[in-house]
């Protein structure tokens, strides 16, 4: 087990996720299991991140311009 320092209104923001993860889960939350979820969270968050990065990131061989006049004209096709 480590101590760990930190400041009063960090502790009683802790205090209030322990409530919230309590009420959700129906079991005891510690500052550990807060931790441990916002780590979760963060992790979780930096993977969605990267597909998204994945996702927008541009094709080789098609410029923007293009890809959009297509993207506009097929989704007036949609609309008649």
């Amino acid at each position: 087990m480590t101590t760990i320092s930190i400041k009063e209104d960090t502790r009683k923001k802790l205090l209030q996720i322990a409530g919230d993860l309590q009420i959700r889960t129906q079991r005891r939350a510690d500052f550990d299991s807060v931790i441990r979820f916002l780590i979760e969270n963060y992790m979780r968050r930096q993977l969605d991140r990267d597909a998204w990065n994945r996702f927008t990131a541009p094709v080789p061989g098609i410029d923007f311009e293009s890809a959009y006049h297509d993207l506009i004209l097929e989704r007036g096709l949609d609309e008649e």
